[in-house]
């Protein structure tokens, strides 16, 4: 096996769909820990807020 290869067969891509979102987990096998998501979970929680709206993450001046 190549170097490195046997990280990456312990990594597996979970989707879940949550509140009309889709959510894209990279999990590790081996812990059950999450290496990386999108969206962010704190992306997540904004959504939930009252206050909330498309856009509120990014500002930009054109």
């Amino acid at each position: 096996m190549a170097e490195g290869a046997e990280d990456q067969a312990d990594i597996r891509l979970i989707i879940e769909e949550q509140g009309g979102t889709y959510v894209y987990k990279t999990v590790d096998r081996r812990t059950g820990d999450i290496v990386a998501q999108y969206p962010r979970e704190e992306l997540l929680k904004m959504r939930e807020e009252d206050d909330y709206a498309a856009g509120s993450v990014i500002r930009a001046k054109v």
